[in-house]
């Protein structure tokens, strides 16, 4: 299974609009749950829920990928979004070129290998600079999808 078979061109935001950090993850949720899919907690408790992850920190790499996420109990699906900021963005000091939100159950074996392939992206900073400049969904996943980026098979069917 690769990385694209599991991108929704609706939940793929290029050029979102956003002033800092929070208010990213925050325009971000709003922009999944716009989507209609159905979550076990609130727009707000979904996002308290994914900014005290946020305060124990580690979910901005340092080659700008962010990682905001939430594992939910009882939860049995997957929500994976992308998105990059419309302006240059920065959370102290670093900046974030792209935004991975997950929401998955408490087992999320999908989370660890979009995070695997992800990660991999990550290192190529000129591949990054290419995702910002998309101006649809369509042309993201379309240079996503010429990566062609396996998931690690341990985990790509659960």
């Amino acid at each position: 299974m690769t990385l694209t078979e599991l991108i929704k061109p609706d939940l793929v935001f290029p050029k979102i609009v956003c002033a800092s950090k929070d208010e990213l993850i925050s325009n971000l949720l709003r922009q999944i749950y716009n989507t209609g899919r159905e979550f076990p907690l609130s727009l707000e408790e979904l996002l308290e829920t994914i900014y005290t992850r946020e305060q124990i920190g580690g979910t901005l790499l340092p080659s700008g990928l962010s990682i905001p996420h939430a594992r939910i109990n009882g939860f049995g699906d997957f929500v994976f979004a992308l998105a990059t900021p419309a302006q240059p963005l920065f959370h102290e000091g670093q900046e974030i070129r792209l935004t991975a939100m997950m929401i998955t159950s408490q087992s999320g074996g999908r989370y660890l290998a979009v995070l695997a392939a992800l990660t991999k992206i990550s290192r190529d900073a000129e591949f990054l600079s290419q995702l910002n400049e998309a101006e649809t969904p369509e042309e993201f996943i379309n240079m996503l999808r010429e990566r062609h980026l396996e998931l690690p098979e341990l985990f790509a069917v659960s």
